[in-house]
């Protein structure tokens, strides 16, 4: 599919058009109301729709969904068990180590779920109470870095932390704003629960390729800039998260679309100076061993001099 004569992002091409399969493999969300969720064999959700809609505009002719859970999304790729993941999945550093980002598709921030009844809204509340978030997400490095004190357990799922939510097992759910809304709109008394509303980080959404596969990347990129000037985006974001009153402004408006290119570059940029430093640090550590080992030696052969030298002098007055 694609000439790659261009790309998305307005320079001359190098590579090739992407090799499309028939049917493409995406990984997604079975259990995330409003964003991804399988029920009698069909999957629904913002990301089934953004997945098949550039699914289609890629030249696949269907889309085989395959179960994402958080902590599995890279692993999924590199084995070669999917060809793109369309799950809530936001697009950071150290993720691009392993992944080719294309996007985003969605801007959101971390935010918490929480009871109706609840005083708390945000994590400043919560400050020797526990909370839950999802194995491999981005939430839980970030508020154990800010908020000291917070006490955090983790499920495989979302879905998992809102059923011990409801269970009152812990104070808070914490995730994405996006994904936490869906939980908000289905619940119902007495286990009525409410978005904070009051995000704390910013997330980016992308979808995630293979790692290096920047032909493929820009083909994604340019059927999701499609999918946004045709106003299929603002129906799939409307139909999905516009009936809650708590999702930001910001999620709402289409975002700006990156380089698939610079995105690599920097990508790779970052991981050569990761090596570098870790090179630099094995190198340090490795002479000041050997300063050590000298210096012990040092010693060593001083105090064999020393030994040699009291001994002799014992033995002169003797007599």
């Amino acid at each position: 599919a694609g000439s790659g004569s261009s790309t998305a992002d307005g320079t001359s091409s190098t590579v090739g058009p992407a090799d499309v399969p028939d049917t493409l493999r995406v990984g997604i969300s079975f259990s995330s109301p409003g964003i991804g969720e399988r029920s009698n064999g069909r999957t629904t959700g913002l990301d089934a729709d953004v997945a098949r809609y550039v699914a289609q505009a890629i030249g696949a002719d269907q889309v085989s969904f395959v179960n994402a859970l958080p902590n599995q999304r890279e692993t999924l790729l590199e084995t070669d068990q999917v060809d793109m993941v369309v799950s809530s999945y936001s697009m950071t550093p150290e993720r691009a180590q392993r992944v080719t980002f294309a996007g985003p598709y969605l801007n959101t921030g971390q935010d918490l779920l929480v009871s109706e009844r609840s005083a708390v809204r945000g994590p400043e509340d919560l400050l020797g109470f526990t909370i839950c978030a999802a194995e491999g997400s981005t939430s839980t490095s970030e508020l154990v870095d800010d908020y000291p004190g917070l006490h955090v357990v983790l499920r495989p799922t979302v879905d998992a932390c809102v059923d011990m939510l409801i269970r009152g097992e812990v104070k808070a759910v914490t995730s994405d704003a996006a994904i936490l809304a869906g939980y908000a709109r289905i619940s119902r008394e007495p286990n009525q629960l409410l978005l904070a509303g009051q995000p704390f980080t910013t997330e980016r959404w992308g979808i995630a390729l293979p790692k290096g596969d920047v032909a493929l990347c820009q083909e994604v990129t340019t059927a999701l800039r499609r999918m946004i000037s045709s106003g299929a985006w603002e129906e799939a974001v409307e139909d999905h998260l516009g009936e809650s009153t708590r999702i930001s402004g910001t999620t709402l408006q289409p975002p700006m679309l990156g380089s698939c290119a610079a995105r690599e570059a920097s990508a790779s940029s970052s991981s050569s100076s990761s090596s570098a430093s870790a090179s630099s640090a094995s190198s340090s550590a490795a002479s000041s061993s050997a300063s050590s080992s000298v210096s012990a030696s040092r010693s060593s052969a001083s105090a064999s001099r020393a030994a040699e030298s009291a001994s002799s002098s014992d033995g002169s007055g003797s007599d």
